[in-house]
């Protein structure tokens, strides 16, 4: 993946990476810029642009307001405030304006919505492409299913939208995993949801966050087996099993469950990202437990090192 690290430390991102980022092609942002004077970015001693991630979110702004119609002359130099009024974003429906990616993530959930499958995949793929892989995973993809979480108990997120956001997140998983430079010797983790559990943003999400601290996950999928579970990570030589629970379980279930993590980490060591106050936490003494992707992050650093 190409990155310019320097860059992205100072705050400032050259013209290629914003045309990324916002889906605008380099000769109309300069057009933007000199005859509109929409943004002004600053420039370095070899006179290159450089442009701040306010001015990134500004050409976003401006480019939905030109999609519905507004001509760039009629928007160019309204305050930012002005562009999400225009577009119909309302203060209680955005999110803050802390990441220069919050655009790109709104984009990506916007071409969900719209059943655009291909513009969405699109916008992971730049995504992958010039930004870090630890950055894409914590900056990108964690607050984006964040946003999904939110939209599913809105009501507005229904299982269609799920099954198309799962299944291009595997499939970056699948491009990050060949894109990241492999590290002699790295350890192996088995990633997946236990039988009965079919949402698998958890357990993508953990997978990521692996792969970008230097293991190399193998993501088996949703709804498996503790035997098959168990056969993976024997067979692949994996010490480490990272499972993923999302939702609320029955009494009986809860002992199923038990059962086979109880049977499962006598052989490996097992990891659980599981919500806060789940019943399932009280139950286990058997697996260490995690409530925020900032955790297992944490974790497996000192995995690492240890």
């Amino acid at each position: 993946m190409s990155t310019n690290n320097v860059t992205e430390l100072s705050g400032l991102y050259p013209m290629r990476v914003v045309s990324r980022l916002t889906g605008l092609t380099a000769d109309t942002i300069r057009v933007w810029e000199r005859r509109y004077e929409a943004v002004q970015p600053d420039r370095t001693e070899g006179n290159k642009r450089r442009y701040s991630g306010g001015q990134v979110r500004r050409l976003v702004l401006l480019r939905r307001a030109t999609e519905l119609g507004h001509s760039i002359g009629q928007v160019a130099r309204l305050r930012d405030d002005d562009l999400r009024r225009i577009i119909g974003e309302s203060k209680a429906e955005r999110p803050s304006q802390t990441s220069i990616y919050d655009a790109l993530i709104e984009d990506y959930l916007e071409a969900v919505f719209k059943f655009d499958v291909q513009g969405g995949e699109s916008i992971l793929t730049r995504a992958a492409a010039i930004i870090p892989p630890m950055s894409l995973t914590l900056e990108v993809l964690v607050p984006l299913m964040r946003r999904v979480g939110e939209a599913w108990h809105a009501g507005r997120l229904k299982i269609h939208h799920e099954h198309i956001i799962s299944g291009q997140l595997r499939s970056l998983l699948g491009t990050l995993m060949r894109h990241v430079e492999p590290i002699s010797g790295a350890p192996r983790l088995i990633v997946t949801t236990p039988p009965g559990h079919l949402h698998e943003f958890g357990a993508i999400i953990g997978a990521f966050i692996a792969a970008s601290r230097g293991f190399e996950p193998i993501y088996l999928g949703a709804n498996m087996p503790f035997e098959d579970i168990a056969d993976a990570a024997t067979q692949s030589g994996s010490t480490l099993v990272l499972l993923s629970i999302a939702r609320g379980c029955s009494a009986r279930e809860r002992e199923t469950l038990l059962m086979g993590i109880e049977d499962l980490s006598r052989s490996h060591e097992v990891w659980i990202g599981i919500p806060e106050g789940h019943e399932l936490a009280k139950s286990t003494a058997t697996a260490t437990l995690f409530h925020q992707y900032d955790e297992l992050d944490q974790a497996l650093i000192g995995y690492r090192s240890s």
